[in-house]
Order: C-alpha cells, then structure tokens, then sequence
C-alpha cells in the first residue's frame, strides 16, 4: 500500500510539474503574440503617418510651383494678393490662382501666406528696414487630421519680380 501511495504521489508530482511548465509555456507565447501585435500596430501607424507626411509634402512642392508660375505669369497677380491673410491656390482653366475659398484635397487643405519683405541698410533681408515691393515671403503650409490631432508641414521661401 506504501508503493502504490508514493506511485501515486510522484504521478501527481510530475503531473503538476508538466501543468506549470505547459503554463509557463502558454504565458510566453501569449507574450510573444502580445509584443508582435503592438509592433505590428505601431508599425502601421508609422507608415500610415509616413505616408500622409510625403503626400503633404508634395503638395507643398506643387504649392511652391504654383506661386512662382503665378509670379511669372504677373507679378501684380502677386501683389494684388493681401498680406498676411491665409489664401488658398485653385487650379482654374488650365492655371493657377490665388482664391479666399478653402479647399481640400484629399483630406489635406493647403494654404498660402504672402507677406511683405524689408531689408536693412546692407540689403539683407530683416524684420525692419525699407519696404522691399519687389520682393515676397511665401508661406507655404499643408495640413490634415491623423489620430485626433492636426498635422502640419509646412515651407517658407521668398520670390522676386524676376520680369522687371
């Protein structure tokens, strides 16, 4: 009877044994899977912001372009613009303006800022100094909504009367 009691015993002893290594076991893969799918998760997240980034970005680069092609084609079309008031750039006709009406491209409003230039006593550009009319500040700035918040990026870039 004392045989079959320790038997029995070393039976539960390595029964326990194998149910606490086969939860061990189960802990660490669950681990594994938790730790991969937030990786996965957050590696999502990246590539989605990533690519919202080079979509504004080259929206930008278009804005960009677009103000200088507007400058080329008049620089009074430059000038007539108000300073330091947000406008919007809108592709009318086969060229580009300069409108007070938003507008979104998917999902992504770029906006435009023209503002005026002075330069100092040695000609460099300044926040004070003589009014330079041949000259402006662009302001060139695209925004969009990613996880609750507004995202912006933005470019600053002077233009000149090149016709004159």
């Amino acid at each position: 009877m004392k045989i079959k009691n320790q038997q029995h015993k070393k039976k539960n002893t390595i029964a326990g044994s194998v149910l606490v290594e086969i939860l061990i076991a189960a802990s660490i893969i669950l681990i594994t899977f938790l730790i991969l799918t937030a990786t996965l998760q957050k590696s999502v997240q990246v590539a989605q912001l990533s690519l919202a980034r080079g979509q504004a970005n080259l929206l930008i680069e278009e804005g960009a372009e677009a103000v200088k092609l507007i400058r080329d084609t008049s620089w009074a079309s430059i000038t007539a613009v108000p300073t330091n008031t947000t406008r919007y750039l809108a592709f009318v006709g086969g060229t580009w303006t300069v409108t007070s009406t938003p507008n979104t491209i998917d999902g992504f409003t770029r906006t435009i800022l023209i503002a005026d230039v002075s330069r100092d006593a040695t000609d460099d550009i300044a926040s004070t100094g003589t009014l330079d009319t041949g000259t402006k500040k662009v302001t060139v700035t695209v925004s969009w909504q990613a996880k609750g918040a507004t995202q912006t990026e933005s470019l600053i870039f002077y233009i000149a009367d090149i016709a004159s």
